[in-house]
């Protein structure tokens, strides 16, 4: 059991269902000995077991265009980027772009802007999907380093999971803050073959000095969707060793049973 103190916070909304969750509470939050929070759109219906379990209950207004939180936050020079972001996702949320970038980071600088000082209580934070599903116990890791996850990375770093110590909060979370300075743009800009939600994470922790001490460790989760789960980009393919659930990004459940066989020698069993 982890000697650290860990918060795990989960983003977006309830995906995945009781089955994906309890493999949640059973490979995650257990061997952290973490607590639990959720960082999700506003909603009526909060009976599920994640509402139950979490410490933390925190909700964001859910656009139905997210130009209004910009103009809410005073981030509007981020806006007059949209007709050059539109394409691979980023530029998700505002108007009727595909995807899901600007919600995603909304949904970080709205941590940061309202619940910073919880955070900071927390030697530990992981910023992860409620629509992971594990098989395998979540590795104990190195709490000066920033970790994501393997693979996914888009030609950039992937925004899925990410665990970072306390003295990283702002640095990790200051994404908007990045964008909506104009003399930044540039540092975006030049990457015009690949300008997504990934590439931008990249960028901007060259910037601010979290890519000096990012590593990556093996993935032991995958993302997942039962039919009733709402989705703003892949909507996922069956398969037959997981009845119910779509694999949203199959490249994960691939790598994740490589590093199971890798780890133990034998086949994952559901």
């Amino acid at each position: 059991m982890s000697s650290y103190k860990t918060l795990v916070v989960l983003m977006g909304n309830a995906r995945g269902g009781e089955p994906t969750w309890n493999t949640m509470y059973k490979h995650l939050l257990t061997p952290l000995n973490a607590d639990l929070a959720l960082l999700f759109g506003k909603v009526e219906e909060k009976t599920s077991s994640l509402y139950k379990n979490a410490k933390y209950i925190w909700e964001l207004e859910e656009y139905k265009n997210w130009r209004s939180f910009y103009e809410d936050y005073n981030l509007t020079n981020i806006l007059q980027w949209v007709p050059y972001i539109r394409s691979e996702g980023l530029g998700g949320g505002v108007d009727d772009n595909r995807g899901s970038g600007l919600i995603i980071f909304a949904f970080r600088h709205f941590l940061k802007t309202h619940y910073k000082e919880i955070l900071k209580q927390y030697d530990r934070i992981i910023l992860t999907r409620s629509d992971f599903y594990y098989i395998d116990d979540h590795p104990e890791l190195d709490i000066n380093k920033f970790y994501v996850i393997e693979g996914e990375d888009y030609h950039g770093i992937t925004d899925r999971h990410h665990i970072f110590n306390k003295d990283m909060i702002d640095d990790s979370l200051s994404i908007l803050e990045f964008l909506n300075n104009n003399d930044n743009k540039h540092k975006v800009m030049s990457y015009r073959d690949v300008i997504n939600p990934e590439m931008v994470i990249k960028v901007h922790f060259e910037d601010n000095g979290i890519l000096k001490q990012l590593d990556y460790f093996r993935r032991v989760q995958f993302t997942v969707r039962q039919s009733q789960d709402q989705t703003r980009w892949s909507s996922g393919s069956a398969i037959a060793e997981f009845p119910g659930f779509y694999l949203k990004y199959p490249e994960e459940y691939y790598l994740a049973i490589k590093r199971y066989k890798e780890k133990f020698n034998k086949d994952y069993i559901p």
